[in-house]
């Protein structure tokens, strides 16, 4: 029987900039490495610890830090592939290609979000590699 565990959103964080790297770590452990290391309490918020180090930060009104913050897989990818324009967050070739490529990378993704960002993937190359999307 396989479970659905719902993780706290540093731990997706964390685990999606380990995914990117290369890195093909468990949730449950890298959970307890958070908690035990102090980083995250049991309920997942950040201590007090990690906002002094600079591990966490407030995304405040910035909404690229927000789009990153609710999608934890976008987190590794540089603020320079993200574009605010009349409201809407843009993103360049590069940045779709990165995210398309850390869904398919996830053990843990889903049959649809594969098929999801495979779609993307093959979109993305049919497109203008200057354009932002």
């Amino acid at each position: 029987m396989k479970f659905n565990i719902k993780y706290p959103m540093l731990v997706e964080q964390a685990y999606n900039q380990l995914i990117a790297g290369g890195l093909k770590p468990r949730k449950d452990k890298l959970y307890k490495m958070l908690v035990d290391e102090g980083m995250i309490d049991e309920l997942g918020h950040p201590t007090q610890a990690a906002i002094d180090s600079g591990l966490v930060e407030n995304a405040g009104d910035n909404p690229i830090k927000q789009l990153k913050a609710e999608n934890p897989y976008l987190a590794s990818i540089p603020n320079q592939h993200f574009m605010v324009k009349d409201g809407l967050i843009l993103m360049d070739c590069f940045a779709v290609k990165k995210a398309a490529t850390i869904v398919l990378n996830d053990p843990t993704a889903t049959p649809e979000q594969r098929d999801s960002a495979q779609h993307l993937l093959d979109q993305v190359n049919n497109l203008d590699h200057n354009e932002w999307h």
